[in-house]
C-alpha cells in the first residue's frame, strides 16, 4: 500500500487501519469531534494520541521506526 492510498483510506474514508508488526497488533484510528480530527495509534499495549497526521507518520513509535518506515513492510486492512 502506498502512503497516498493509506492516507486516502484513513483521512477521506475515516477508516481504522489495522496491521501486525513484529507479531504485535497495531493500528491507527481517526476520530472527528467538532470538525477536528485526532488520531490514536497503537502498537501492542502502547497507545498514543496525535493531532497532526504528519507527526503520526514520522513518530518513531514502532521500536524506533516510524509508520512511514514500516508502511511497505506490513499488510494494512481497513
Amino acid at each position: 500500500m502506498t502512503i497516498d492510498e493509506f492516507l486516502g483510506n484513513l483521512t477521506e474514508e475515516y477508516g481504522t487501519a489495522e496491521f501486525k508488526y513484529k507479531g504485535k497488533k497495531c493500528g491507527v484510528e481517526p476520530e472527528t469531534k467538532c470538525s477536528i480530527t485526532t488520531y490514536t495509534m497503537w502498537y501492542g499495549e502502547t497507545w498514543k494520541n496525535y493531532t497532526d497526521i504528519g507527526n503520526l507518520l514520522s513518530d518513531p513509535f514502532f521500536d524506533g521506526k516510524s509508520l512511514n518506515d514500516i508502511l511497505s513492510l506490513v499488510d494494512i486492512w481497513f
